[in-house]
């Protein structure tokens, strides 16, 4: 029997539709080569509102977003029954996703990273360009980038 092509394989999800069709591709991808599977979610990184709440504001306002992401997570298993069938870590990182992202991967445990093309955007992915081209153009490993 031939090796897995892909081990470990890290996706990124935002919770979009696109994100939720990365995950899927990603679970099947494992499934045939059992592999493990990593899903890491970026959360935009709240830090600022410090300047403008108090401090126990603050940290009901993070836990309350740390309880709906890990919501997402779980409801992600719901959406992706095949997950339930594999060998599966979550990780929540915050800050910049693409940046986050490349941290993770240049961890170097990873021989895939599955992202969607296109994630929740606004305006400002016209200006900056997308999670997903910066993460082709970066990364030092093989990027599938899943189209819905």
């Amino acid at each position: 029997m031939e090796e897995a092509i892909y081990k470990h394989i890290l996706v990124m999800t935002d919770f979009s539709d696109d994100a939720l069709y990365a995950v899927k591709v990603s679970a099947n991808l494992a499934k045939s080569n059992n592999s493990k599977l990593t899903i890491l979610h970026v959360a935009h990184d709240e830090s600022q509102l410090k300047l403008y709440v108090n401090e126990e504001e603050f940290e009901n306002i993070r836990k309350k977003l740390d309880e709906e992401i890990n919501n997402q997570l779980k409801s992600l298993n719901n959406s992706v029954p095949l997950l339930n069938e594999l060998e599966v870590d979550y990780i929540i990182r915050r800050g910049i996703p693409y940046v986050e992202g490349l941290l993770e991967i240049e961890k170097g445990i990873y021989d895939l990273v599955v992202i969607g093309s296109h994630g929740k955007t606004s305006i400002k992915k016209f200006f900056y360009g997308s999670t997903a081209e910066k993460i082709v153009r970066r990364a030092p490993i093989s990027v599938l980038v899943t189209r819905k």
